[in-house]
């Protein structure tokens, strides 16, 4: 289950506050998708979602898959992967790894498990999964692309998307618009570490889910609190 999906049916997910860390106070249209539905799903996303596409397929792949792209991280994670690397750099506070191999499942869900709260823009390519993302981070406070990512995937990763609308549709475009209200830091923390405040920091308000299933507009609210 991924975290939008724990959010709206009130569960708890791991990677829910690392989600929303880059954001203050105020109201934010995010997590855009256009689903199209035939043989297979052919999806476009926003970039915030690039992780998760990584995610939905490393817990599923079966088969062998071609991964190209960067993996970005604040961090020095150069021997953590555990895979060859095409080249390694750093810039600035930030690491990134290039990387042209072809993976096991297991070695996907690997790389998936200890690089998933940094930024992985992969290319995947199997028999059964595809996805795409553009090769570079979008500039802070930029517009947001609804097509940074684009996917093919089976028709059982439907739920992951559209859980919540009927499943005979066959173009379901999603935004979601993050109402934050309050940001609660420990005082404590701010004093001593700055940063690690941030992280840590609690932000509440409402998400807005807005759904067009086929040209009919529905939306749903649901409570933040992460």
């Amino acid at each position: 289950m991924n975290f939008l999906r724990s959010i709206f049916e009130g569960k708890q997910h791991p990677l829910v506050r690392e989600k929303f860390t880059r954001y203050g106070k105020g109201d934010y249209e995010r997590f855009l998708f256009e689903v199209k539905k035939g043989k297979d799903l052919k999806i476009k996303s926003s970039f915030d979602f690039a992780n998760d596409f990584v995610g939905i397929i490393a817990e599923r792949i079966k088969e062998d898959a071609n991964v190209s792209g960067k993996i970005i991280a604040a961090k020095d994670f150069e021997k953590e992967l555990g895979i060859e690397i095409a080249d390694y750099s750093k810039r600035g506070k930030l690491y990134t790894a290039e990387i042209n191999s072809k993976l096991k499942p297991e070695q996907l869900r690997s790389i998936y498990d200890k690089m998933k709260e940094e930024f992985l823009l992969l290319k995947i390519e199997s028999s059964s999964y595809r996805l795409k993302t553009a090769n570079s981070l979008p500039k802070p406070g930029g517009s947001i692309k609804p097509n940074f990512c684009s996917a093919t995937l089976p028709l059982d990763c439907l739920e992951e998307f559209s859980w919540d609308v009927k499943k005979d549709f066959k173009l379901l475009t999603i935004k979601h618009v993050l109402h934050i209200t309050d940001v609660e830091f420990s005082q404590e923390l701010m004093k001593s570490d700055p940063l690690r405040a941030r992280l840590e920091a609690k932000r509440k308000g409402k998400i807005e889910r807005i759904l067009d299933v086929d040209g009919k507009v529905e939306s749903k609210e649901a409570k933040l609190d992460a």
